[in-house]
């Protein structure tokens, strides 16, 4: 049997940049951490949650906690860890002779030992209040902030006990103290201690970045490594990386405050790469998708978002491309595109959520009305302005961006077009909801020439979307049946590209034909 003890929300520090969530529920790598846990647990074992009474899992985390066998308990939140750890356990019936595995919440590891009778040990440079191991006496002392640590080694959140009965008599002998409670376990039972070389901590703000960054490390793959602080890009896709090092150069110097510095560039018969300064920070779809900020922050970030938009549209050039064409001659193409490799007939009418909607070409020709007027304004632009390519920084309440496109329409390498086209990528995000899909927080059955489709629109979701059209509508003049056609241009035009993933292809159908909806609805055509 397995407890993850996650029934506390993280401190404030962490709140401030996720709102409450329990532990397990931080994101990491664009999951949430509880995805990592279950994954070292062994299957056909039980598992148990627990989680902070007053908090709701979304309908897409609940479905894969219970997809997994999880069950959750939800504590009172006054509860210290060991009268959580008593609590939970007097909730359920359990053979006594049955191992127990707990998990702290904030914890993870590369493996777990399958062995009973352990306790959990990592080397730390940090000084929290974690509790110390004692190699003379076997024991472990708390944290003293008046006093130095006497120990490198602390219990790093695994425990493993053969006689989990044992263990709950000696938290309540203990006073209801864990950290008491192990040491009587130790005397009367005894526990290994098993030291950890990769362990994550994810409990302190510090540790949490630093922890996601050696996760990213371990899991870059190809294109991407992480070393200290640089990242290195490289690829065979030589003309590619050339174009977004080039925005990086080329963009006037007060931009460069939106940017990581650019460290350096190298060029092989085969490869061209380059490195940045690597930033801890968050990017905005991880704090979209699985933070619980208020719509209040929100409408801070996207006010940053904006500031950068409106600093970048004063270094103009000439035009060179209507906007226009940025999405209709693409769109079209991309979607041949994709029925040809989906063999799809784009032609034919479709029946969403049981209602009739025109075809998908139909639904690309129907949408270019709704787009804004073209404003032949030519000027710095991102061109991939969306929220995995937006970093916030809480401490200045300002954003940096990265993976610029670096090309324009004809597909030169350019660092210029219309700032519309990055406000229809960042709309993409926020109304779009294109992070959730990817995320996988969607539901999208397909038969025939019938799709029934499902993403979760929470009312502060729908909060933060209403202040982000009415920024969009007070900055730059686009009003919300707008931004919706140019989403319907975006999800459209993509559908090529994610020719891997028929289930997020037809997450991309479903949604255009939902904001479809909403452009009929504001419009009142329907």
């Amino acid at each position: 049997m397995y407890l993850i003890t996650s029934a506390a929300f993280v401190d404030s520090e962490l709140q401030s940049e996720f709102g409450p969530l329990p532990p397990s529920f931080l994101p990491v790598g664009n999951k949430r951490l509880f995805h990592y846990q279950l994954a070292l647990i062994p299957s056909g074992e039980r598992i148990l949650l627990t989680l902070p009474e007053g908090f709701c899992p979304g309908p897409y985390d609940s479905k894969a906690l219970a997809g997994k066998g999880v069950e959750i308990l939800y504590l009172p939140t006054h509860l210290s860890l060991g009268e959580s750890v008593v609590f939970a356990l007097n909730l359920i019936e359990f053979d006594p002779k049955e191992p127990l595995h707990i998990l702290h919440g904030d914890t993870l590891f590369k493996e777990l030992p399958p062995d009973t009778d352990l306790i959990g040990l990592s080397q730390v440079e940090d000084n929290y209040d974690w509790a110390e191991y004692d190699a003379e006496t076997g024991l472990l002392n708390k944290y003293q902030a008046e006093q130095p640590p006497r120990s490198e080694l602390i219990v790093n959140g695994f425990f493993s006990f053969s006689a989990p009965k044992t263990f709950i008599r000696h938290i309540i002998t203990g006073g209801w103290d864990f950290i008491e409670g192990l040491n009587g376990y130790i005397r009367d039972k005894g526990l290994t201690p098993c030291q950890f070389d990769e362990w994550y901590d994810f409990g302190h703000s510090q540790t949490y970045y630093q922890s996601k960054t050696r996760m990213t490390t371990q899991r870059a793959f190809n294109e991407m490594a992480i070393a200290g602080h640089v990242v290195t890009k490289s690829s065979q896709k030589k003309f590619k990386l050339a174009a977004e090092a080039n925005w990086y150069q080329s963009i006037p110097g007060p931009l460069r405050i939106y940017t990581p510095q650019l460290l350096a560039t190298e060029e092989t018969s085969s490869h061209f790469g380059y490195s940045i300064e690597y930033l801890h920070l968050t990017a905005l779809n991880e704090l979209y998708v699985f933070s619980q900020l208020p719509a209040f922050a929100w409408r801070k970030i996207l006010k940053a978002c904006c500031q950068f938009l409106k600093d970048a549209a004063r270094y103009k050039t000439e035009p060179e491309a209507s906007f226009h064409d940025l999405f209709a001659g693409k769109t079209l193409s991309r979607l041949q595109q994709y029925a040809r490799q989906s063999q799809v007939d784009i032609q034919k009418p479709l029946i969403i959520n049981g209602k009739a909607q025109p075809s998908l070409v139909e639904l690309a020709e129907n949408s270019l009305a709704y787009l804004p007027l073209d404003n032949q304004q030519m000027n710095v632009l991102h061109g991939d302005f969306c929220f995995s390519n937006i970093l916030y920084d809480f401490r200045t309440c300002s954003i940096k961006v990265i993976d610029p496109r670096g090309i324009n329409a004809s597909d030169q390498p350019c660092i210029h077009g219309n700032t519309l086209y990055d406000v229809a990528k960042l709309a993409h995000s926020v109304i779009g909801l294109y992070d959730s899909i990817i995320a996988g927080y969607f539901c999208a059955k397909h038969k025939g020439d019938m799709l029934h489709f499902e993403i979760a629109i929470t009312e502060r979701r729908e909060k933060i979307m209403a202040d982000f059209v009415e920024q969009m509508h007070c900055h730059f003049g686009i009003d919300e049946i707008q931004l919706c056609a140019m989403q319907i241009q975006l999800f459209i035009s993509m559908l090529p590209l994610h020719n891997d993933r028929p289930d997020r292809q037809l997450g991309f159908i479903g949604n255009a034909y939902r904001l479809y909806d909403k452009i009929q609805m504001l419009s009142g055509t329907k």
